[in-house]
């Protein structure tokens, strides 16, 4: 069956409008959906039209997928018995063969008999991701068919209806018009009250969150399916949004949601004429917002789809719950994640393994009762509600306020990040499309490189709902590249892990590791965040985060592993200044990372990266340090990672003073860091026997309130450290080296061999460092 779409006529959407209604029955529905749209159409293409309906009516969809089969079984049946090929297409009502001639009066029999004796439709209701209910016909969404901002609306059924005071038009041409017209007739006279119902039609109210798009929301396709005005409705409340104080919104989330909402609501005045009602709960809650706005408006239904931090989920599950006792109906979708953390069971593969991914997708394939399905197409219709309550502007929500100077001057920390990004839903769509065209050619094997767009800079798009998980997958999932679809799992498993321990962003997972000794240098913390530590790679990446709101996953851990296992400073401290300045930040995606990095996660990461030899890996030539840090632009890509070790004179030639133009190194001995690292983890374990498995060696976390300690990932060189503490050389080391060039570090030694005043430098640099690293070892 043809891919191709096509657009659905006026007089075939109102048609749909009224059977969708209650005004038409399915035999007649369909019949006349034919007449004006062609037997070849109509048989091509007709699943695809009431796509939307198997979400919204699935019984009312049932009933016109069994229409359909039947009477294109018939209609085979009797073309078969045909000598020769004979066309079936239709021209203005009117089939254009002999042949097309029965087809005619088949239709006006169907017609006939309806009235005497209506086909029965029965059926289950479908789910909303039964893929395996799905038509073989369906349309299938690619990127390269994506509508930019949805301004055309492909052939799925999207209630394309052209309402006018309530009233449903329909003009049909043709020899049919007289037959279909009177049967229409009839059927009104017989309802009666069709016209005053849609007109008495309350509005229903669509709540926007982490959704921000048209696309793929079965929530918004769900309230434009109804048959009623749409109220478009965001509340912003910072005490809801964040209870715990865990910077669940910070400020560049905030910015690239005041944005997001800005081009979405662009979009559904430019689109419907239908905009979205702010509302800044400084004193009052979600609720008492909700019940107003219902109050003056006489709104009964509320449609939204589900977030899934603890505590939000608490406050829509007791909002929804008032609004209910109340006579509110409330429909609550599934669409931010794959898989709803309440759906994920430990049953059949225990708890032996949890926080590794692959034991999350394991458990994520046993406990699927139902398939993730395909993506929906966005609404064709979103009437507006006749009468709409006052409410705020999107700045009086304050997302994107600049802090101000003393002498009143704007502080605009945001316009680089403003320069740097498309903010829409078409923007999430380029930037797919961008990676699965040419990113992700390399991704699998060079996803580290920082010099290289490789990876998928898709992640705040993703945050704010502006594309779904559902139509990654279906866009990415024949690129044959399994590194990148994981992520889709890593996101799922962190919000599982939200769902199980709640204090995630605020408590070790590991409770023994509460005691574990971390450095309160503020002077260091302050360099890390800033990008002043004096190593180019870390410096680097942190401006870039600072400036552009986003760093890729590579460089993520190799701050993380410069401030936790070289600075000692706490995974927390990490896990706050990404929650704050990442214009992607998420509770559960961070705050599962950073407890990985920080030795207390489920999933104690088996590697630390290094500040200096991941550089030869991920920006060998020093091209990304040369743009973040451009004080260093002119020195030699021999020395970029290591400018302590240019010879003095090169330094000059560059204009590159270390302690002047560029900051000294916050630490000098990076080996002796690390053991301390080490040895601050052996103590605790040391500290805590009873939450070490004597067996594995591996340590022990409490579930089930305590009732059971189960063995968790546990780093080889934190487990052969507490079984020799003396050992100085550790065969489980986790530091990665990297790619290091030998020619590199040749031609280092050749350049301080030639530049005398260097080598006589550089020997008493050394000569010191020998000199502290033996104090510091009580040599001395």
């Amino acid at each position: 069956m043809s891919s191709v779409w096509f657009s659905l006529g006026r007089e075939s959407q109102e048609i749909l409008n009224q059977y969708s209604n209650g005004s038409c029955e399915a035999d007649e529905c369909f019949c006349m959906i034919m007449s004006i749209e062609g037997y070849d159409k109509t048989r091509n293409h007709f699943i695809n039209f009431i796509e939307n309906l198997k979400i919204t009516k699935p019984i009312l969809h049932n009933g016109l997928v069994t229409v359909f089969k039947n009477y294109f079984s018939e209609t085979e049946a009797l073309h078969s018995k045909s000598n020769e090929a004979v066309g079936c297409s239709v021209e203005n009502g009117f089939l254009t063969s002999d042949f097309g001639f029965e087809l005619d009066m088949e239709l006006a029999k169907s017609l006939s008999l309806s009235d005497s004796n209506p086909k029965k439709t029965s059926g289950n209701t479908p789910s909303l991701y039964d893929s395996s209910n799905e038509p073989s016909g369906s349309a299938s969404h690619s990127i390269t068919k994506k509508p930019k901002n949805n301004k055309s609306t492909p052939d799925s059924l999207n209630g394309n209806i052209e309402k006018n005071d309530g009233h449903t038009k329909t003009s049909i041409p043709g020899l049919q018009v007289a037959n279909l017209s009177n049967h229409k007739h009839k059927k009104k006279k017989k309802k009666g009250n069709a016209l005053p119902r849609q007109i008495s039609n309350p509005p229903v109210i669509y709540w926007l969150r982490r959704d921000l798009r048209m696309y793929d929301n079965p929530a918004l396709v769900a309230a434009a399916s109804s048959n009623a005005p749409v109220i478009l409705v965001f509340i912003w409340s910072d005490h809801e949004e964040d209870p715990l104080d865990v910077v669940a919104t910070g400020g560049a989330t905030k910015l690239w949601l005041h944005y997001a909402l800005k081009f979405l609501n662009q979009s559904f005045v430019e689109k419907f004429g239908n905009g979205i009602l702010y509302y800044n709960t400084k004193t009052e809650d979600s609720h008492n917002i909700m019940k107003q706005i219902i109050q003056q408006t006489g709104a009964n239904t509320l449609f939204i789809n589900d977030v899934y931090e603890p505590f939000l989920k608490e406050r829509d599950d007791a909002l929804c719950n008032k609004l209910t006792k109340s006579g509110i109906q409330c429909n609550r979708f599934h669409s931010y994640l794959l898989h709803e953390p309440s759906s994920i069971n430990t049953e059949s593969l225990g708890m032996r393994g949890i926080g590794s991914v692959t034991h999350f997708m394991e458990c994520s394939r046993q406990s699927s009762v139902e398939p993730i399905g395909h993506p929906i197409e966005s609404p064709g219709i979103l009437p507006k509600c006749t009468s709409l309550p006052n409410s705020q502007t999107l700045d009086e929500l304050e997302l994107a306020k600049m802090p101000r100077r003393k002498n009143g001057s704007v502080i605009d920390w945001a316009a680089p990040i403003v320069k740097s990004w498309n903010f829409s839903e078409d923007g999430a769509w380029d930037a797919l499309g961008s990676f699965l065209t040419e990113g992700i050619k390399k991704y699998e094997k060079e996803s580290c490189r920082a010099d290289h767009v490789n990876t998928c800079r898709i992640s705040p798009y993703l945050h704010f709902g502006q594309i779904s998980p559902r139509a990654i997958l279906t866009e990415a999932k024949h690129m044959k590249s399994p590194k990148f679809l994981r992520k889709l799992a890593w996101r799922d498993l962190s919000y599982w892990l939200l769902s199980l321990w709640p204090d995630l962003p605020s408590q070790p997972t590991r409770p023994q590791y509460r005691h574990q000794r971390w450095s309160k240098n503020k002077s260091h913390l302050k360099a890390w965040q800033r990008g002043n530590t004096g190593f180019p790679l870390v410096d680097a990446a942190m401006r870039q985060l600072w400036l552009t709101g986003w760093m890729n996953n590579y460089m993520r851990h190799v701050v993380a592993s410069f401030l936790i296992s070289y600075l000692h400073l706490h995974w927390i401290e990490g896990y706050r200044w990404f929650q704050d300045t990442l214009l992607d930040a998420d509770v559960a995606i961070n705050a599962m990372m950073w407890q990985n990095g920080g030795m207390s996660g489920l999933d104690q990461w088996n590697f630390v990266m290094h500040p200096i030899d991941a550089a030869m890996t991920c920006d060998p030539d020093g091209t990304y340090v040369r743009q973040w840090c451009p004080e260093l632009a002119s020195v030699p890509k021999e020395f970029i990672h290591q400018p302590w070790k240019c010879p003095p004179s090169i330094m000059k030639r560059c204009k590159v003073e270390l302690g002047n133009q560029y900051p000294n190194r916050v630490i000098t001995d990076l080996e002796v860091a690390r053991e301390q690292s080490l040895q601050d983890v052996v103590e605790v374990r040391k500290k805590f026997p009873d939450f070490v498995d004597r067996r594995s060696g591996n340590d022990l976390v409490p579930v089930d309130n305590g009732r059971l300690l189960i063995p968790v990932i546990t780093r080889m060189e934190f487990k052969y450290k507490t079984t020799n503490p003396e050992a100085k050389d550790n065969p489980h080391t986790a530091v990665l080296r990297g790619y290091r060039s030998r020619k590199r570090d040749e031609a280092i030694a050749f350049a301080n061999e030639r530049d005398f005043l260097a080598s006589t430098m550089n020997e008493c640099v050394q000569r010191q460092e020998r000199h502290q690293k033996a104090l510091k070892q009580g040599n001395f």
